[in-house]
């Protein structure tokens, strides 16, 4: 009984600390899944290299993958578009199992990451909210619409904490 206790402090202990590690993520994410074949999950990033600045997104999906030259059209909520070419930077998987009794059962997470360069204009445009993103993948292209902003102001405020951290 005292050891049932002990495990339930300590569950809620690690539950409470993935909690507050994901409240403070540097990323900005979302879950798609209307089908099975064409569901995902996207990550967003933004990050520097010298003077450019890139917003770097990850697909995890069970087969989508970005193409070499990607693109990705970005629909604002003032009705701007934003169109950028860029650049797959990798592909990778994991698999993982489970086994009961005498049934196995593998599943195949498939990731691919891309980066596209966007000027200081476009990310002030992003603070104005996405309301449809586009994404050029294979084998079909990745497109959400959103009711409300989800990741565009987001999108910005990392932009500008990558800002701030290269003032040197």
């Amino acid at each position: 009984m005292k050891i049932m206790k002990v495990f339930y402090k300590f569950t809620i202990i690690v539950l409470l600390a993935l909690c507050f590690t994901s409240t403070y993520a540097q990323t900005v994410s979302y879950t798609y899944k209307p089908l099975k074949a064409e569901g995902c999950e996207m990550e967003y990033n933004v990050t520097r290299t010298d003077s450019i600045y890139y917003l770097i997104a990850t697909v995890k999906s069970d087969r989508l993958l970005f193409i070499d030259n990607p693109k990705m059209k970005i629909r604002t909520f003032k009705d701007d578009v934003i169109t950028i070419e860029g650049k797959e930077m990798g592909n990778g998987s994991k698999t993982s199992g489970i086994v009961a009794g005498n049934y196995g059962s593998t599943s195949t997470l498939i990731y691919s990451i891309a980066q596209f360069p966007l000027s200081q204009e476009q990310f002030e445009k992003l603070n104005d909210g996405v309301a449809k993103i586009r994404l050029s993948m294979t084998p079909m292209n990745h497109e959400r619409t959103f009711k409300k902003d989800k990741i565009g102001k987001k999108l910005y405020k990392l932009y500008l904490k990558a800002k701030s951290e290269s003032d040197f």
